[in-house]
């Protein structure tokens, strides 16, 4: 069972994001954690609908706002989709700091609505006095973490980024910083981060062989394969033998093809509105990797306020999953040493999950719920 509903997200814009919930746990604890899930490009927040009747077996509330662009969420004005066309000369005509604002915008938008959730919904805040877990220290109870998944993150990265915005109050920087414990990035893209791919990578959005209209639809479908990379690709580190691994293995059917033709129309969203996504990496590149950078790596951020208690960052990725995952992987990796200096694991934790795909919360939700559940106690 799940609940639906929609936040204010500001009285002057008058927007608004809908969102899924799964309701708080139905056991006897008094105290549980919630998990802001953001979803990605071409796919709605029902694709998460799987974790909802999980909650109460691992005391965790599932929230699942609507993008902008999607079902039951303000859709975007004329204004805000001007640079976000096939054509090029619109794409051109944006300045670097009307980029910088969209993608402020966008951050300060999951804000705003992690604000709201928190001031409606009543869940617990950060608490240190736990108990004892195997004599090791302390777990944290209570609190949130926001989790972007594949171009979501890109959203959660601003979001970050952008808790020093002239838009967010000091109010609401202190109400949120008691609550948000943990950033979870989960499989982002090379192009959410701001980086290019290869040339030489073959992509359905690129192909002039590939009709425009179908370019989306394949996506949708190679995107839920279970990709088998070979060991020598893996070991090796190699990005391009990655990148080159554009054929789903036969070892389990893609996910796409578990849904019900009722679950297809819900889940895979490819409208006029949600056409942003397509666009967005492309037109926001250099805004989208200097978000990434202060979002990750910025240490003056991590004492803001809104950050007290965000303990922990984490990449997050199935060994199963499409060709962007794992060389971006291994940017983070390289990002993270550079940044700490040689030392690994000083800004960001890593996870590989075994044998999922970049759906594991539709194929695997227990397992998915099981992750989260460790993440969180590790936070």
């Amino acid at each position: 069972m799940f609940f639906t509903d929609q936040i204010l997200l500001s009285p002057t814009s008058n927007a608004v994001l809908s969102y899924l919930d799964s309701g708080p746990p139905s056991s006897s604890v008094s105290s549980y954690e919630t998990i802001i899930l953001i979803h990605g490009n071409s796919f709605s927040n029902a694709i998460f609908k799987r974790l909802f009747p999980l909650n109460t077996q691992y005391n965790i509330r599932v929230v699942a706002p609507s993008r902008r662009g999607f079902s039951g969420s303000t859709p975007f004005t004329q204004d805000e989709k001007l640079f976000f066309t096939e054509d090029d000369g619109s794409q051109a005509s944006a300045t670097d700091d009307a980029k910088a604002k969209i993608l402020e915008l966008r951050g300060v938008e999951i804000l705003q609505f992690i604000d709201g959730f928190i001031q409606r919904s009543g869940i617990p805040p950060i608490q240190d006095n736990s108990q004892t877990v195997d004599g090791n220290g302390k777990t944290r109870k209570g609190g949130l973490a926001i989790i972007g998944w594949s171009l979501g993150a890109t959203f959660s990265l601003s979001a970050i980024a952008n808790v020093d915005s002239s838009l967010v109050s000091n109010e609401m920087r202190d109400r949120v910083g008691q609550y948000l414990r943990a950033h979870i990035m989960l499989e982002p893209a090379l192009t959410g981060l701001g980086l290019s791919i290869p040339p030489e990578t073959w992509l359905a959005f690129r192909d002039p062989n590939i009709p425009y209209s179908a370019r989306a639809p394949l996506f949708s479908h190679l995107i839920t394969g279970y990709y088998d990379y070979s060991q020598k690709t893996l070991a090796n580190r190699d990005r391009i033998a990655a990148l080159n691994t554009i054929v789903p293995g036969i070892s389990r059917t893609p996910s796409i093809y578990t849904f019900t033709a009722e679950e297809h129309d819900e889940n895979v969203i490819l409208t006029p509105e949600s056409s942003i996504d397509l666009y967005f990496s492309k037109v926001l590149q250099h805004q989208l990797r200097k978000t990434y950078l202060k979002a990750c790596y910025d240490e003056k951020l991590r004492i803001n306020p809104a950050l007290r208690n965000m303990v922990t960052v984490w990449e997050v990725i199935g060994d199963k999953s499409y060709s962007f995952v794992w060389p971006t992987f291994w940017e983070i990796e390289d990002d993270d040493m550079k940044a700490g200096e040689g030392e690994k694991g000083k800004f960001i934790q890593f996870m590989i999950i075994n044998g999922v795909n970049h759906f594991m919360h539709w194929d695997e939700p227990e397992k998915t719920m099981g992750v989260f559940r460790r993440l969180l106690d590790a936070s």
